[in-house]
């Protein structure tokens, strides 16, 4: 068992946890019409934080997480709440495929810096994007490693990103049209940590 399946239960409680999640869906309705955003992917969904602030009627989410506590919350969380348009399953972005020109945007908060291969996933998110869909990534501006020392860094492949690094992955896949933002910062004892919103579109 993980340490996220351990921590799923409690995973919503946390405040900073929800108020990072406000920022991210504040600042990615800023940039983006949802009202031509139908099917979204949430990709390292957790508890569902983020895909159910962007839930209504008129869309379609799926959540993916490689945590089994995770999706189970995720789906517990649909059913108490009566929603057939969103559900959760478990996924290995490095082995596993996702379906071909289906969402409309391809959102992934605090998860990326847990994927090894970033330029597999920044290919599977563009290939599963229709045509002037966007990927939107929340996550560590770069750091030093002290965000997760507590947990000794365990499974965590990057200590945050660089604006210019996101961008020259996402430039030689096909991606443009970038957007990077500070949309909240983690105050804690060992230090500040921005948090970003990286946006591209798939043209």
């Amino acid at each position: 068992m993980s340490r996220f399946d351990e921590k799923a239960k409690d995973w919503d409680k946390k405040q900073t946890t929800v108020d990072k999640t406000d920022a991210c869906v504040k600042n990615l309705k800023k940039h983006l019409d949802f009202s031509k955003i139908k099917n979204i992917l949430d990709y390292g969904c957790g508890t569902g934080l983020v895909a159910f602030s962007l839930i209504d009627t008129s869309k379609e989410i799926l959540g993916l997480d490689s945590s089994n506590g995770m999706v189970e919350e995720f789906n517990n969380k649909a059913k108490n709440k009566n929603l057939s348009n969103i559900k959760a399953k478990k996924h290995d972005i490095l082995h596993d495929d996702l379906p071909k020109n289906s969402f409309d945007l391809v959102v992934s908060s605090m998860s990326l810096h847990h994927i090894q291969n970033l330029e597999i996933f920044f290919q599977k998110s563009f290939d599963s994007l229709k045509n002037g869909g966007y990927v939107c990534i929340n996550d560590l501006e770069k750091e030093n490693g002290t965000f997760h020392a507590k947990y000794n860094n365990e499974g965590v492949f990057h200590f945050g990103f660089s604006k210019e690094e996101l961008i020259d992955i996402c430039k030689n896949i096909g991606f443009s049209d970038f957007i990077f933002e500070i949309v909240y910062v983690f105050e804690r004892e060992n230090g500040n940590f921005p948090i970003f919103n990286f946006i591209a579109k798939k043209a």
